[in-house]
């Protein structure tokens, strides 16, 4: 019995070293890369970068101001909901898929489904302001795209007192890229050095995005934003949860999901008006694959359709959805081709949200608050500061000095978080990129079996919240993968591809800890609501 415990005991010894051996290989090869992309870096001229003195925030807006603790007397909700096809009639040069990388790059071919902006607004009755959630069907869309909509809504945003626009992407693989990097990368590498350090060529940059494609979005998302505001009438808000274990399936340990479907509904008064639904649920709309050239809304536009027909408008919201897939199993028949079980996917979901009972409802009181706040992302990762320096994405960089001379400096990407209070059941995280549930729900790895051996230091985001509480990810900007530190590993290590994306290793706690800061500088704003006149006032 000695000498098999012995023998098992050498066994896990040597299995042990061998797991350490392969880390080391894979690490290095991972410093390598960086390294080398590093170099290509420092190759790349900084004069179009801003240092962070200079950055210029036009178009933020943060979002309540202050936070109340009860409904304001008289405080009523008012909501309005539109939207348009983002699909111009003609377009200028090519269209490019966005969502898989591919050599040479996926052309789109064709039109599956039309690709849409929906928004809703929100105010509680209150003269504090209204609030914009929109979502287009795009893979992500960045701050910059964010603020060009904020400011051709600009004489509407002062008109009629706005004070968050919050927009944010389905996350959808098979819609049109409107982030760049899924264009032409070969010809961008070779050209866009020269165009970056001359500036005066700077607007011939190549990228995935379309120009014209990208003006037709920011001038129908800005109109449907102020057809929902121009039309926002009164009416009662309720929520629900349902259980959606059965619908998705994380790739990644510690296989955390977001297991409920989290549901805004509004009644309007007026009972001839239809019924608005909010959708929020947490999963990848990648179910079309590496070589589809069609473009598709994937299964989220099918939720919305089943939903529209049976008397709503509806939106789908994506949530913390970072590896977390569609799991289609149970709704794909055999005889489906893949198209049909997208749909059918799409449509289960729309059923069981429409086959629930009435009392899972419940009423949400009529008091906003929402805060929007800047924080700085450090671009550790290489790959993302270089197609951000070379303009091939818009995400803005920012130059931020380290040492007396100011000569030395650290790049970061200027982002926002927020957090949305709808009564005091019902909580939102708006979050910059594609999050880890864990970060957003617990469960993430011990320090032994994390990547790095370290722990993660940080109280999940839902302990900041009120009541209820759910994401909306890739909002206000799209800065990729958010990975908890202490499993933030190479990408040459199984199950650790989104490290890839991301960016960086410091990328977890930049935004956990910003978010809930942020939690906590809202709660100190708390005032008596009897201080609190009515909009109409």
């Amino acid at each position: 019995m000695t000498d098999l415990f012995d023998t098992a005991k050498k066994k896990l010894a040597a299995f042990a070293e061998e797991k350490e051996l392969k880390q080391k290989l894979i690490d290095f090869g991972d410093t390598a890369v960086q390294s080398a992309l590093r170099g290509a870096l420092k190759l790349v001229s900084d004069k179009t970068i801003p240092y962070l003195n200079r950055y210029d925030n036009t178009g933020y807006l943060e979002g309540s101001g202050y936070f109340l603790s009860e409904p304001a007397p008289g405080a009523a909700w008012r909501a309005g909901f539109a939207k348009s096809s983002i699909l111009p009639e003609r377009v200028q040069g090519d269209l490019y898929l966005g969502g898989y990388l591919n050599f040479p790059p996926n052309k789109v071919s064709g039109y599956m489904t039309d690709l849409l902006v929906r928004a809703f607004a929100f105010d509680d009755g209150t003269d504090r302001g209204i609030h914009v959630f929109a979502v287009i069907d795009c893979i992500g869309i960045s701050n910059t795209d964010v603020r060009a909509i904020r400011g051709r809504l600009k004489p509407l945003i002062e008109e009629k007192n706005i004070v968050s626009v919050n927009i944010s992407a389905t996350h959808c693989h098979s819609g049109v890229d409107t982030l760049g990097v899924w264009g032409d990368l070969t010809a961008a590498l070779r050209k866009n050095p020269g165009a970056v350090k001359s500036r005066k060529t700077l607007p011939n940059a190549v990228s995935g995005r379309n120009p014209d494609f990208m003006a037709y979005l920011t001038e129908t998302a800005a109109e449907t934003i102020e057809a929902a505001v121009n039309g926002m009438q009164p009416g009662s808000l309720s929520w629900a949860k349902l259980d959606c274990a059965d619908f998705v399936r994380d790739k990644r340990p510690p296989y955390v999901t977001d297991n409920n479907i989290t549901l805004l509904r509004f009644t309007p008064e007026d009972t001839a008006e239809k019924k608005l639904m909010a959708v929020f649920m947490a999963a990848h709309p990648c179910c079309y694959g590496q070589k589809h050239t069609l473009v598709s809304a994937d299964f989220p536009l099918f939720i919305c359709e089943t939903l529209e027909k049976a008397g709503y408008e509806a939106a789908f919201f994506q949530g913390a959805q970072a590896a977390v897939a569609a799991d289609r199993g149970k709704f794909v028949k055999d005889a489906l081709t893949n198209h049909q079980g997208i749909v059918n996917y799409g449509r289960s979901i729309a059923e069981y949200i429409l086959s629930a009972d009435e009392s899972v409802f419940q009423p949400v009181a009529p008091m906003l608050n929402v805060t929007v706040k800047e924080t700085l992302i450090p671009a550790d990762n290489a790959l993302l500061a270089l197609l951000g320096k070379l303009h091939i994405v818009t995400n803005q960089l920012v130059k931020v000095t380290r040492g007396d001379d100011g000569k030395d400096y650290e790049l970061y990407f200027p982002t926002e978080i927020g957090l949305a209070e709808f009564g005091k059941s019902l909580t939102f995280a708006m979050i910059p990129g594609e999050l880890m549930p864990e970060i957003a729900f617990g469960g993430t790895l011990e320090a032994e079996a994390s990547y790095t051996g370290k722990a993660w230091n940080y109280p999940p985001l839902k302990t900041a919240a009120k009541g209820h509480f759910a994401v909306i990810g890739l909002c206000n900007d799209c800065i990729a993968y958010i990975v908890p530190d202490n499993d933030f590993g190479s990408v040459f290590a199984p199950l650790h591809y989104e490290e890839a994306v991301s960016a960086g290793r410091r990328t977890g706690s930049n935004i956990a800890g910003a978010f809930l800061r942020a939690a906590a500088a809202a709660e100190k704003t708390r005032i008596d609501p009897a201080s609190v006149k009515g909009a109409e006032e």
